[in-house]
């Protein structure tokens, strides 16, 4: 699958990009907690909603807001207490939880990220994000590595940050990648080393 991400403030440049991201992706990703609207305005987003959205959680602002929308993925950084994730699933019972674990300076040794991933897994997480930054085309190499080996049994989204890291992204679902994340436009990048979504798109239909 392919996700587009949305990070826009204001509502109705997000509903723009909204409508389009769900004409030519699989899934959207939005970060509620940076939007400056109503609870009213929220209701425009689903309103719209056709294909499954990710609630990307920054700081929760808006968690209690959307409690009565139907939201198909929480985001959640790994250092989220308990608390805070059993209350999503309190309110949003059918959701998948994702736990994402980020390094914006390295890619962890093979040891390093399986010990990671059994961290993770002890958080009951449905999905399991590990994102980390590619100094060398070799460490984009051991991210697919660790993929291949670890896909079979977890449901899994990893990608490696940067210029080096575009293999990852490009190539990832013939590892066993869950979901990619893939702007809409070029200038439009949550990440570093992000293909927008008509590349990758290209990209993925070469390699098939």
């Amino acid at each position: 699958m392919i996700c587009i991400p949305i990070r826009k403030k204001r509502i109705n440049s997000l509903l723009g990009d909204f409508k389009e991201a769900q004409k030519i992706a699989e899934v959207t990703e939005i970060r509620f907690d940076d939007i400056k609207s109503k609870k009213q305005d929220l209701e425009k987003i689903f309103n719209l909603k056709k294909k499954p959205i990710i609630y990307k959680v920054t700081n929760g602002k808006n968690l209690k807001n959307t409690e009565q929308f139907k939201i198909d993925f929480f985001d959640l950084d790994h250092k989220t207490n308990k608390k805070e994730i059993a209350l999503i699933k309190k309110y949003h019972p059918e959701s998948k939880i994702i736990i994402s674990y980020h390094d914006f300076k390295k890619t962890p040794s093979p040891k390093q990220l399986q010990k990671k991933l059994g961290e993770i897994k002890k958080r009951n997480a449905d999905i399991i994000k590990i994102a980390t930054t590619a100094k060398t085309p070799k460490d984009s190499i051991t991210m697919l590595r660790f993929l291949s080996e670890n896909s079979k049994n977890a449901k899994l989204i990893v990608v490696c940050m940067g210029k080096h890291g575009k293999i990852t992204r490009a190539a990832g679902h013939l590892f066993g990648n869950y979901l990619m994340y893939a702007p809409l436009r070029e200038g439009e990048k949550t990440a570093p080393g992000q293909i927008d979504i008509h590349k990758l798109k290209q990209i993925q239909c070469l390699l098939k």
